[in-house]
Order: C-alpha cells, then sequence, then structure tokens
C-alpha cells in the first residue's frame, strides 16, 4: 500500500515539475518586437563641405554639414543604414536621436544654418555670386525623414552675417539616384540645376503655369535679388 503511494506522489511530483518546466518554456517563447529582435546595420553618415568666399571678406571660407544629437549631445558619426534597414527604423532612430542638421562656417561669430530634423545633405553646392552682392550663394537639398522623391534645392546667402533664404525650387531626387558603392559629390542636380557657359540654369519641378507649351521643363536663368 505504502509503495503504491510512493509510486503516486513520485508521478504527480514528476508532472508538477514537467508543467512548471512547460510553462517557463511558454514564458521564455513570447515573441519580442520587430524592432527589437532586428540588429541594426549602421553606416558611416556622410557630411558634405564646401568652399568659397560667403561673407565679402575677399578670403576663402569652408562650410561644413553637421548633424548633432541633442540626444546624446554629441555629434552623430554612425546612423542606420536605409539600403540594409527598415526604414521606419531609420527614421525613428533619427527623431529618437533628436537630429540637428545646420551648417557652420570656420570663422568665428558667424551664422549657423539649422535645417532641422534629417539624414544629411544630398548636395551643398557653390554657385558663385548670382546677385553681384560680393558674396557667393549656396544651393541645398535636404535628405529628408520622408518617402516622398518630390524635393526642394534651397538656395542661401550670408546677408547681414545672417543666412537668408534667397529662392527655392521643386527638385526630383532621381538626379541624387547612383550606382557606385559610396555616394558620389554632386556639383549640380541634373535637370534642375545646371551651369553652362559660366551661368546657372534651373528648371522648377513644382512650376505648374507655363506662358506657352515650348517652357514646358526648359530650364531658365538664375537670377537671384540682392537683400
Amino acid at each position: 500500500m505504502r509503495f503504491k503511494k510512493s509510486i503516486c506522489l513520485f508521478l504527480l511530483l514528476v508532472l508538477i515539475v514537467s508543467y512548471n518546466e512547460n510553462k517557463k518554456k511558454k514564458i521564455t517563447n513570447v515573441p519580442v518586437s520587430d524592432t527589437i529582435s532586428k540588429r541594426i546595420a549602421f553606416h558611416k553618415l556622410e557630411k558634405r563641405s564646401v568652399i568659397g568666399d560667403f561673407d565679402g571678406d575677399g578670403k576663402q571660407d569652408t562650410i561644413f554639414e553637421h548633424n548633432y544629437s541633442k540626444e546624446t549631445k554629441t555629434e552623430i558619426l554612425e546612423s542606420p543604414d536605409p539600403y540594409e534597414n527598415d526604414w521606419e527604423i531609420v527614421e525613428n532612430w533619427f527623431y529618437k536621436q533628436k537630429a540637428d542638421l545646420y551648417l557652420s562656417i570656420n570663422k568665428k561669430n558667424e551664422d549657423t544654418l539649422h535645417l532641422g530634423t534629417a539624414q544629411g545633405l544630398y548636395c551643398l553646392i557653390n554657385i558663385g555670386d548670382n546677385n553681384n552682392d560680393g558674396k557667393d550663394e549656396i544651393a541645398l537639398v535636404i535628405d529628408k525623414l520622408d518617402l516622398s522623391r518630390v524635393n526642394s534645392c534651397e538656395i542661401y546667402s550670408l546677408c547681414n552675417k545672417k543666412w537668408t533664404p534667397l529662392k527655392e525650387f521643386g527638385i526630383l531626387e532621381d538626379s541624387f539616384d547612383f550606382t557606385t558603392d559610396k555616394m558620389p559629390i554632386f556639383n549640380e542636380i541634373k535637370g534642375y540645376l545646371e551651369k553652362r557657359n559660366g551661368k546657372w540654369f534651373y528648371n522648377d519641378y513644382l512650376q505648374n503655369s507655363y506662358d506657352t507649351e515650348e517652357e514646358v521643363g526648359e530650364m531658365k536663368q538664375l537670377k537671384l535679388k540682392k537683400v
């Protein structure tokens, strides 16, 4: 009789242990979110720079691109690779970093141009002095945190020691497509901002009214007003 009771107690103990083990396995196998389970692939964040006389003092200046994390209070050197990660991961990462894309010049007491939260710049181009004020202007296109291929080219000049917008026109990001391993340095925006015979011409992708049919898609000479 005692033997049978011992067997029953042993079997009951085995069942209890087995149940607890299965329960642990079930808890361990709870799926984690996709964002946590996937490893993020990082790459070096490319930064642009450009030289020219941007303040009109007759000396060469250098403008540098920066991307600063307000979250970690450090310069962002690496970021999630948009070609190796889901876009949502890339976008969320930059916003979590509170990324501040900005331009600085290599002189003291010069203005800083803040451009918002973004991956960086597609291009940063010295387009020379187009409004004859003695200073070079810059043209840039921001690599925004969106999936749209429609973007804009922005032109700025240092006026009274402050960065001032002079012109903005629409472009398509197709102009920045490339087949090499590394993104090239773009000195013009094909089809939208090109230098011809020493003068700059532009085409506004977002322009929707024309005087004649011949003007559709035609590039116009870039003319900027003094500020």
